[in-house]
This record gives structure tokens, sequence and C-alpha cells, in this order.
């Protein structure tokens, strides 16, 4: 039987790391909601790539990101080393730390579009086709992101399975943009090289937008581990 001091000292530990677990959690909170608004940023620099305030932001906040990165992968194997975390304890954290490797994958890709975008020139005739599709695949790579965070924030299994489930669109959206006719966009054929190279960079921001969805997936599966403590990457889901 443990003795008052025994029971006293336990106690301190258990809630010295709970307050731990609450600012790790505070500080994985604080990331996401950073790189949601660098989704929605970006969206924004899609139909003005020329605001030197918004593409400072977007930079002032990657670093930002990058910074949130280390300092939570860092607390993570701190409070492996520190506190002997039981098996629950223990996947939450693995799942912060694969999930925090997801947000800061995310943030470089969205700064990979963040160079696209002010590269691109907007003049050429037949961008509307193109900006109204990345638009989309902006819009569902934002509610991947979304429903993949309220699935590890809510505990919800089912939201995480469907998260995983709308990837498909995610890759059909590229694909529709990859496969698209050159000519039924861009003038490529009066506008030369210029619009050869815009298709260019149509397409790496496609590619990178559904990267991210990936990553949102990368994501939901971190959320289900956590809640089930099934590993479900490299299996294949059931039909629904």
């Amino acid at each position: 039987m443990n003795t008052p001091d025994e029971n006293k000292d336990a106690t301190s530990i258990a809630r010295i790391k709970e307050k731990y677990l609450d600012k790790l959690h505070e500080d994985f909170t604080f990331l996401s909601d950073m790189v949601l608004n660098q989704m929605t940023k970006a969206l924004e620099l899609m139909y003005d790539n020329h605001k030197k305030n918004l593409v400072k932001l977007l930079k002032d906040n990657e670093k930002i990101i990058d910074s949130l990165d280390l300092t939570i992968k860092e607390k993570v194997i701190n409070a492996i080393m520190l506190f002997t975390p039981r098996a629950s304890d223990l996947r939450r954290l693995m799942a912060y730390y694969d999930m925090t490797i997801c947000m800061e994958r995310i943030g470089d890709l969205i700064d990979n579009i963040r160079h696209m975008l002010f590269a691109m020139d907007f003049s050429l005739p037949g961008f509307e086709t193109y900006r109204k599709q990345l638009d989309d695949m902006f819009v569902h790579a934002g509610k991947m992101l979304k429903s993949a965070l309220s699935t590890f924030s809510g505990m919800d299994e089912m939201l995480a399975h469907e998260t995983i489930m709308m990837d498909d669109t995610a890759d059909n959206m590229e694909r529709k943009i990859e496969h698209g006719r050159p000519g039924s966009g861009f003038q490529w054929k009066s506008t030369g090289f210029a619009g050869l190279v815009n298709i260019m960079y149509v397409n790496s921001i496609a590619y990178y937008l559904e990267r991210i969805s990936d990553k949102a997936v990368d994501i939901a599966e971190s959320a289900i581990y956590l809640i089930e403590g099934k590993d479900i990457r490299h299996t294949k889901l059931p039909e629904q």
C-alpha cells in the first residue's frame, strides 16, 4: 500500500502530465488553425497573385508552422521520456507526432502553391476555366482537412472514414485538370511559351492540392489509430 506521501507524489505527477498534454493539444490546435488559415489565404492569392501583404503573410505563417512543427515533436518525445505513458496516452502522443508531420508537410505544399501562383500570368486568355477547377480543388481539400481535424478533436470514427472516402473525388479532380485539353483552356498556341508555362503551373497546383487531400487522409487515419487502436494505413477500406 502506498504511503500518503507516495500518493501525493503520484497525484502531483498526474497533474503535471495532464497540464503538459493540455499544452501539447493547445500547440497542435494552434498549428491546425495556422494551416487552415494558410489554405484560405492561398485561395485568395489565386484571384490576385501580387498582393504584397498577402504574400508576406503566407511567408511569415510558413515560418511559424515550421517552428511549431519542431516544438510539438520535441514535446512529444519529452513526454514519452518523462511520463512513461500508458498505451492510451502513448497512442495519443504518437497521433500528435504523426499529424504534426502531416501539418508541416501541408504547410510546405501551400508554400509551393504560393510560388506557383505568384509566377503565373493571370492575363493570358483561358485562365478562368482552370481557375474555377482549382477553386473547386481548394474547397474540397480544405473540407477534407477540416473534417480530418474535427475527427481528431471530436473522436469521431465515422467522420474519419468519411474523410478517407472523399479522397477519390480529390484524385478525380486532379486527373481532370491533368488530362484536360490545353486548347480548351489557355490559348497556348497564340501565347507560346508563356501559355505552356502557365499550364505547367496549373498542373503543379492541382498536384499539390491533391497531395494536401492525401495528407488529410493521413490525419484521419491517425485519428482512427487513436480512437480504435488500429493502424489502417495501407489497407483497403470496405466499399460503401
